[in-house]
């Protein structure tokens, strides 16, 4: 369907039923903590890396976040706003547990399912057969969520016909909203918003649309394609084209090109005390690439010492790799050139990642190896992180705890 405005030729926003749903778990790390522990409930608490006051707040609650405590302030500043505010330490496991009973749950309602992090999903729905068909669908999830899952556990919930449509729809109402977007309401919906409600407009992207003059969603939504390119000065204005009319360019999934640890150190140390960091780091490392069934390549080091200056260095190796004592050596390989300064963080990354494709090599036993890694890796995840380390790692206890992302 199509329309002239001008002398452009203008699509007009998509005119299909609503099938992808956005679900987000409100406050997660938070509502989860309250969900296990009722005399938390209904209190402002902040789930923190540490209970240091330099801790950083991963997740506030909805009772904290009326206090203006936000996601990235550390623990001083969150009991500045706060005096009432009460810490604790992320527990993943309980985060992880929760993510995989929502997974199970929703695959009763869709084939086609994407976890987008750790609390949100993104799914297509059957096509609906009754014009009240999605609402009586997301009812009986929010339904589903309390009986099956947690009583204090709330979702907000998103309807449109691509997914940056539906995570916004799932925004409008926090917490515990329901919202749908489609051919009927969107422009009401973008009069309401400003730019930077839109996921993947930020304040970079935000001027970048001021320069060519537009201000509000609406004149973003109505602008041509050319105008847009102008102001991304790439692909990305004909994607934010297409979003805005209610078609999908967002459902494909990126290859990983690396995977990497970093971590900052208490205080400087020297070598011998940050070695036995930096095997855990790659251990880490390790078992995210082995997931991915993939070799690395290369391997970068990036060392910041403790008066403020910083060191990195990179390069390629003869094979691929994937075992942990392998990946460490070819990161302490590095490591040899750095003069002898105390270290405040490390990262290490490694990259020009290879899939397994089952070659078998003259000079290694491959199977052995992967055998040996993948059987660690089983003991690790049914037992807890470090169960089974190696004596590298002696001297890191207290360091490099588990923590989960928020990305996918």
């Amino acid at each position: 369907m199509t329309y002239f405005k001008g002398p452009t030729l203008q699509v007009a926003f998509n005119p299909a039923l609503p099938t992808i749903m956005h679900i987000d778990l409100n406050s997660c790390f938070a509502s989860v903590e309250q969900q296990a522990n009722p005399l938390l409930r209904d209190k402002p608490i902040a789930v923190v890396h540490s209970d240091a006051p330099y801790g950083c707040i991963l997740a506030p609650s909805v009772e904290a976040k009326l206090w203006g405590i936000k996601t990235g302030m550390n623990l001083k500043e969150g009991k500045d706003l706060c005096p009432w505010l009460i810490a604790r330490v992320a527990d993943p496991d309980k985060y992880r547990e929760v993510h995989t009973k929502f997974a199970k749950l929703l695959d009763d309602y869709s084939d086609h399912i994407i976890p987008k992090s750790i609390d949100e999903f993104v799914l297509t729905l059957p096509v609906p057969k009754g014009s009240d068909s999605i609402g009586t669908i997301v009812t009986q999830i929010k339904s589903r969520i309390k009986k099956e899952i947690g009583d204090y556990l709330r979702v907000s919930i998103g309807v449109s016909t691509n997914q940056v449509l539906a995570k916004l729809a799932s925004g409008l109402h926090k917490p515990d909203g329901f919202d749908i977007i489609d051919h009927t309401n969107f422009m009401d919906i973008y009069d309401s918003i400003p730019l930077q409600e839109l996921c993947g407009i930020n304040v970079r992207n935000e001027a970048r649309l001021h320069r060519v003059g537009i201000f509000t969603v609406r004149q973003f939504y109505q602008a041509d394609i050319q105008t847009l390119k102008s102001a991304f000065e790439s692909i990305l204005g004909r994607y934010w084209y297409t979003r805005l009319r209610g078609y999908e360019v967002d459902d494909v999934e990126f290859s990983r090109r690396s995977f990497g640890q970093s971590y900052v150190l208490p205080h400087p140390m020297d070598l011998n005390d940050w070695r036995p960091i930096l095997a855990k780091l790659v251990a880490k490392a390790a078992r995210r690439l082995r997931k991915y069934d993939c070799s690395a390549t290369a391997v970068h080091l990036y060392l910041r010492f403790g008066d403020g200056t910083s060191w990195h260095a990179g390069h390629q190796l003869h094979h691929s790799i994937f075992t942990d004592h392998e990946l460490l050596d070819a990161a302490l390989s590095l490591q040899r050139t750095v003069l002898c300064k105390k270290v405040k963080k490390i990262a290490v990354t490694f990259f020009g990642l290879e899939k397994d494709n089952g070659q078998l090599s003259c000079l290694r036993d491959l199977v052995k190896e992967k055998s040996l890694a993948t059987s660690q890796d089983q003991i690790n995840d049914k037992w807890g992180e470090y169960t089974l380390s190696y004596g590298s790692f002696l001297g890191s206890t207290g360091h490099v705890k588990d923590a989960i992302a928020f990305g996918h």
